[in-house]
Order: structure tokens, then C-alpha cells, then sequence
């Protein structure tokens, strides 16, 4: 378990009222259920003092009593453990080119509800928000949640968001929105009153399901987001997005792998990482392969319908065209890899969305295409723990959301005092 400790300075007693409030609420931000014992043991502070913050985050309606511990093999009183509030609420709002996915939860990351819509690629920015805000009114009177009891919405979107003024810089996926979109601001609207709302690009929104994980709060952590034929990241350094300023870094999908390739990218140049891997080029491949592989499971669906979980699903099944486009995938994976691990320098890489699904094989000709590169010369030797996060994208966004709420919600200063 994680351990908290504050630099041991001379400090008032408010302040180390205030420090130990900060601490204990760190905990609880896993969604992890604690007894007083447990929290006065992990964080290195007395169970009195522990039971004085309990109380007055009980108070504040942040904590809850979650009942009693099971009995022990040794009997005795069972103790009591806490957790956040399950009667406090947020959103998350996905807009994608696949739909409208709106999930209620609580303060506990407990989905209480969901939404979803299709059809929005050819929708008016305005009218996706106004189905957004129906979705929340909706799902909140279904399940008779007050207007009060919702503390935060988290808008995920592909595009440029810049932070400060939680617009949509540009959303390549959604051209007809034009720039800097205000959809934190149009949402608000729907709500009426003072609310806590964030704007993020998805794939950040999907690493940041990482940002309270142990490995992540430690570590260099880079994930790599596959889907809607597009690609980016999210790098992560000791449990700390990186943005910058113009909120660029992690579009590694328009790194220039081929500056040659003259098919054009929607980010205006040639050779972007995303268009050597897209449906299309897969596609290419395949018709290509054909003459060569005729007995390929994958030339018995339409060549149009044919994705890279296809692609993936018959390379794990021994496939040998799938498994020649497979490698070609690999090899321009690697290539991107191998520039991120020279600027970035990982401790490991999380895969999710499409290529969280490949199969071995995928991975193995990922790291010995690295291997080619003489700075990892042994062959046991792998630049990154490379890891494959399979969960929806919609499970994902939740989780990514429901952290960076809480983060924002908990770096008020008037939650500790």
C-alpha cells in the first residue's frame, strides 16, 4: 500500500491538521474502503487524530460509514470502515465519432446510470450538447438524484482542448464544430448554476484511469490510444499528466514516420504515424496480400468491413496474411515507440482502445523491431513493461473521470478547513 508522508518541518498546528486531511482524502481517492486503524497505520498518524478528520469529513457529507469489517478468525470487534460519499454524484460526457455516452456515478467511481446516442458525426456541436444535457437531467430524474447532489462533469472529446479555457482547440474527427469551442460553457447552461465542469481530450481522459494507480504514481507511464482510426497518448510523469502549452503533447499519431507518403492527414502534412496504420492502409494491404494468401479467414468478410481487430483475432488464430499485416503494423508501432522512448523514456507503456486487443504475436514483432535499434542490444532486454488495458472505452472514460473530478474537487481549499 501506498505510503503519504509529508517533509517533516517545523509547522503550525493547523497546518498539520490540514496536511493530515490532505492524506487521508489521497486514500480514499482509490475508491477503497478504510478503517480507522488501517489509515492510522498506512499513513504513519494516530488513530485519534485519524478519527478527528473522519469526523469532520462525515460532517461535510464527503465520508460515509460503509458498516462493519468481517469478523476476524480471532473474533473481536468488528471494526468500522469508511469510504467517499455514495450519495454525491458526477458525469462523464464521452462525444465521439462511434456516439453520446453519458454515465452517472458517484463519489465511490459506483455507475449508477447510463446514456448512450448515435448518429452525432453529422450533428451541430450545440445540438450533441443539448442531447448531453437532457442525458444528465434525465438519468439524474430517473433515479431521483437532486440537482445539489451532483459536484462535477468531465467532457472527453478527440481534438485539442486547451485546459485554461476549456475549449475545443480543433476536433479533427468533428471538422463542422469549427475552433475553440466552449462546451464546458454550453453544458453549464443546461445546469444553471455554479458546477465544476472539465473539458479533456478522450485519450487523456483514458490515461488518467492510470494516474492513482501504484505503478503510475511512481513511475513514468505513457499510454497509447487506438481508435476512431486515429492515434494519441497520454504521458504520465509520477502521477502527473503532461500537457504543455499548447496542450500538444501525446499526439503522437502525427509524429512523421513517412514524410513521403503522400496521402494527406487531417493535422494539414504527410506521413503521420495514424495514416500508415489506418483501416484503409490495412485494407490496402490485404487486397494486396490476397493473390499471395488466398485461403485467409479475413477474405471471407468484405473487404470494407475488415478492422484491425480483425486483423488481430485471426493472427492470434495462426492466420499467415494477418500476421504479414499484423508485422507491417508492428513495425510502424515500433518506429513510433522507439521516438516516444527517446524523448520520453517510459517505465511502460498501457495500450488501450483497438491495439489492446492484439495478440502476441503483435507484441513480440513490436519489441523485435525495437531490438534493431543497437541501444537495446539484449535480447531479454525491453525498453518499457508494455501492457494491454482492454476494458470499453466508455469504462475507461468513466474511471479517467471520475480521478480528474476528484482531484479538482478535492484541491479546493475549503474541502480541509
Amino acid at each position: 500500500m501506498l505510503k503519504y508522508n509529508m517533509p517533516q518541518t517545523a509547522a503550525r498546528p493547523s497546518d498539520l491538521k490540514r496536511n493530515n486531511r490532505i492524506q487521508i482524502l489521497e486514500l480514499f481517492k482509490t475508491g477503497t474502503v478504510y478503517s480507522v486503524a488501517e489509515i492510522a497505520r498506512t499513513i504513519g498518524i494516530s488513530r485519534q487524530t485519524v478519527m478527528k478528520a473522519i469526523q469532520f469529513f462525515l460532517e461535510k457529507g464527503v465520508i460515509e460509514s460503509g458498516g462493519k469489517a468481517a469478523s476476524g478468525s480471532m473474533g473481536g470487534k468488528r471494526a468500522e470502515l469508511f469510504s467517499l460519499s455514495a450519495n454525491r454524484y458526477l458525469f462523464s460526457v464521452l462525444i465521439c465519432p462511434d456516439g453520446l455516452y453519458v454515465s452517472l456515478f458517484n463519489f465511490r467511481c459506483e455507475v449508477i446510470d447510463t446514456f448512450q446516442q448515435s448518429g452525432v458525426a453529422e450533428m451541430p456541436v450545440d445540438e450533441i450538447v443539448a442531447s448531453a444535457g437532457r442525458a444528465c437531467h434525465s438519468l439524474m430524474d430517473k433515479n431521483g438524484i437532486g440537482r445539489e447532489s451532483v459536484f462535477g462533469i468531465c467532457i472527453s472529446t478527440p481534438g485539442i482542448v486547451d485546459r485554461a479555457s476549456r475549449c475545443v482547440k480543433f476536433n479533427a474527427l468533428f471538422p463542422n464544430w469549427g475552433r475553440d469551442v466552449a462546451l464546458a460553457e454550453m453544458l453549464g447552461a443546461y445546469f444553471g448554476r455554479d458546477l465544476l465542469i472539465l473539458t479533456e481530450n478522450a485519450s487523456k481522459v483514458c490515461g488518467s484511469a492510470y494516474l492513482h494507480d501504484k505503478k503510475g504514481v511512481g513511475a513514468r507511464v505513457a499510454t497509447l490510444f487506438s481508435s476512431w482510426d486515429g492515434i494519441s497518448s497520454c504521458q504520465m510523469a509520477y502521477g502527473r499528466i503532461l500537457d504543455g502549452k499548447d496542450s500538444l503533447i501525446g499526439e503522437i499519431g502525427h509524429t512523421m514516420l513517412n514524410p513521403d507518403d503522400p496521402e494527406d492527414c487531417a493535422c494539414g502534412s504527410h506521413g503521420c504515424f495514424e495514416r500508415q496504420v489506418s483501416a484503409d492502409r490495412i485494407r490496402r494491404w490485404i487486397q494486396e496480400l490476397s493473390g499471395r494468401i488466398p485461403d485467409s479467414a479475413l477474405l471471407q468478410k468484405p473487404l470494407a468491413q475488415i478492422t484491425i481487430r480483425d486483423v488481430f483475432d485471426a493472427s492470434s488464430a495462426g492466420d499467415a496474411l494477418a500476421r504479414e499485416v499484423s508485422g507491417r503494423v508492428a513495425a510502424y508501432f515500433a518506429q513510433a515507440l522507439h521516438n516516444l522512448a527517446l524523448i520520453f523514456n517510459p517505465d511502460s507503456v498501457v495500450f488501450q482502445g483497438d491495439c489492446a486487443r492484439a495478440d502476441d504475436f503483435f507484441r513480440e514483432q513490436i519489441f523485435h523491431e525495437m531490438r534493431r535499434f543497437k541501444y537495446y542490444t539484449d535480447s531479454a532486454d525491453s525498453p518499457f513493461a508494455l501492457h494491454m488495458d482492454d476494458r470499453s472505452i466508455t469504462e475507461l472514460t468513466t474511471r479517467g473521470a471520475y480521478i480528474l473530478l476528484i482531484d479538482c474537487l478535492f484541491s479546493d481549499e475549503t474541502t480541509y478547513s
